[in-house]
């Protein structure tokens, strides 16, 4: 117990300096990983953001990997101007992506590559963008808008469950993420188990490092 508080202790004051409401500018895009996330260069070191207030498809989702390409064209490479707003439980900044006085979060949402998020929307205008996307057509629109991410999360977390049923697991073994070997794992322990530790972020997708793509 002592351990793991004197290692989110150092994870925290890690962080601090990248405060939330900060700007940080001359930030190096340096890896796109999917339509919401990317890896930013801060002080020589590589750190995950996750772009505030918007949801993409997820990367086996219908659209997934044009919101990640349509990203990529966008920051990969280029030094931006970093506007953290928080850090959530995985210690990833929370951010909004600015270009050239470009916001490009809602770039996204303008171009229909992803969803106003809207569980953590803080700013209401950018309903105002989504809905001229869906009006114009503009990207996944074009095909009906396909499914919002949180739903198609929550429907392969649905699927899961008859795979789960081979688990040869017990509940009473209670582990944590890295004890654990395959998704199918993770599901059981989530959905049969109530392990509600392995969804920290409350998506419906335990252990994302097995399960998310």
């Amino acid at each position: 117990m002592k351990i793991s508080i004197v290692l989110g202790l150092l994870a925290f004051l890690s962080l601090s300096v990248f405060s939330s409401d900060r700007q940080h500018k001359g930030i190096i895009i340096t890896k796109v990983i999917d339509g919401d996330t990317v890896i930013a260069k801060l002080e020589e070191k590589p750190v995950r953001v996750r772009l505030a207030e918007i949801d993409a498809p997820e990367i086996d989702q219908p659209w997934g990997l044009n919101a990640k390409k349509a990203l990529e064209a966008k920051v990969l490479g280029r030094r931006i101007v970093l506007e953290v707003i928080d850090i959530d439980r995985y210690d990833r900044l929370v951010a909004r992506l600015i270009l050239d006085g470009r916001e490009i979060n809602r770039e996204m949402i303008a171009e229909g590559h992803v969803w106003v998020y809207r569980r953590y929307m803080r700013d209401k205008s950018l309903l105002v963008d989504e809905d001229i996307a869906v009006q114009n057509n503009n990207g996944f629109w074009a095909k009906g808008g396909e499914i919002a991410p949180w739903e198609w999360r929550r429907g392969k977390r649905n699927d899961g469950i008859s795979s789960i049923t081979t688990v040869t697991r017990s509940c009473e073994e209670k582990p944590y993420c890295s004890n654990l070997k395959t998704c199918d794992e993770a599901i059981f322990f989530l959905q049969i188990c109530h392990l509600k530790r392995l969804d920290g972020d409350n998506d419906g997708l335990p252990c994302e490092s097995l399960c998310k793509p």
